[in-house]
């Protein structure tokens, strides 16, 4: 049985779903319960309640990754990972278990599985400690395919082919995964999507530029992948908690350029790709990689810019601790027509108090 996708924008999941996940669990409430969390997250599930619709799923979807009970009846869950690990070793299998002793754990470690949850399991652990296990070995496995083999893209596309799935969902899942390596960027890229959709939607009622439906839906593609080239920075640039050298600055200034490579071959978001790679850009030409002003940036690139830079000014960091957002705010105004769009920061100032307003108008009615 496989879930259908819900999401916010119901056809963002049409075009562009992400990983496939394949669940095996005979107690059917816990599948399901895996399931529609997965599926609320955006995933493409499939679920099987014994080993041999399990392997008939994996035979005929590749899924990505699979969750895979240990004791079940007619097949247990080391005989299902046995055959998934002779059909295609490719798949990431993550078991879960009950009762799993040190045998049982060692024996699956043996046949190949990257990772283990426990039942019973809360909603708290699925949002944290399930979620990054499932970004962190899809970024690791990218990682040891990058240092063994020369060239990004060439790697990227040579996973999706192994994947069998559309090269945007790797890129997409990688997006998510990147920022799983660590605290400091997780949920990054959501946020800025959300800021961004603030600010796009205060531009339009105030009829500023030309917004739609269209706009929209590139706005969402370009502020999810917009920090992707990041895949090949090192980690102990992105995380030094002291000045970077220039050396190290220069190498975090690649990304755009990375982000645009890496997304080069996909011919269905080609017009996205500058968006990304201009959000570094600066109003006065001293942005980068291309020093280009004003007039020449593009609206999405400018919203993104602003969007960005107050996630990254309200979120710790391994080198300060998060600003209050007046704060930022104030850092925004201070930098109008230098660094950002006066329109942009005008219209993400209007949306936030709009916000601000809403969420405490709603807290006083639940405390009536």
């Amino acid at each position: 049985m496989c879930l259908p996708v819900r999401t916010r924008r119901q056809v963002y999941t049409r075009r562009f779903a992400m990983l496939e996940i394949l669940v095996v669990d005979d107690e059917q409430e816990i599948a399901k319960s895996l399931g529609d969390f997965f599926t609320r997250k955006g995933y493409n599930v499939c679920i099987a309640k014994n080993g041999k619709i399990a392997l008939e799923l994996v035979k005929k979807n590749r899924p990505h990754l699979v969750f895979l009970d240990i004791r079940m009846p007619m097949m247990d869950g080391l005989s299902v990972l046995r055959s998934i690990r002779e059909f295609d070793k490719s798949i990431k299998v993550i078991m879960v278990t009950a009762f799993g002793t040190k045998e049982i754990i060692s024996e699956a470690q043996r046949l190949g599985a990257v990772d283990f949850i426990r039942k019973p399991f809360t909603r708290e652990y699925l949002e944290h400690d399930v979620i990054a296990k499932v970004s962190v070995q899809l970024f690791e496995d990218l990682r040891q395919e990058i240092e063994e083999k020369n060239g990004l893209i060439e790697q990227l596309e040579r996973l999706n082919q192994r994947m069998s799935r559309n090269f945007y969902q790797t890129v997409m899942s990688l997006a998510t995964a990147l920022e799983s390596r660590d605290r400091y960027t997780h949920g990054h890229s959501e946020r800025v999507e959300m800021y961004s959709k603030l600010i796009a939607q205060e531009l339009q009622a105030a009829a500023v530029g030309k917004i739609d439906e269209k706009f929209f839906d590139d706005l969402h593609i370009e502020s999810r992948l917009h920090d992707i080239g990041k895949i090949a920075v090192p980690d102990t640039i992105l995380n030094k908690p002291g000045k970077l050298t220039r050396e190290e600055l220069a190498e975090i200034r690649r990304h755009p350029a990375e982000s645009a490579r890496i997304l080069a071959p996909l011919e269905h978001i080609k017009d996205n790709i500058d968006v990304i790679y201009s959000h570094h850009e600066r109003i006065d030409g001293s942005g980068y990689p291309e020093r280009r002003t004003d007039k020449k940036i593009p609206l999405r690139a400018k919203i993104i810019a602003v969007a960005d830079a107050f996630d990254a000014m309200t979120s710790d960091r391994p080198y300060r601790n998060a600003l209050k957002h007046e704060a930022a705010f104030f850092e925004l105004e201070k930098n109008k027509k230098v660094q950002f769009d006066e329109d942009v920061v005008d219209a993400f100032k209007r949306a936030y108090k709009k916000k601000k307003s809403r969420s405490e108008k709603e807290e006083i009615m639940l405390k009536v």
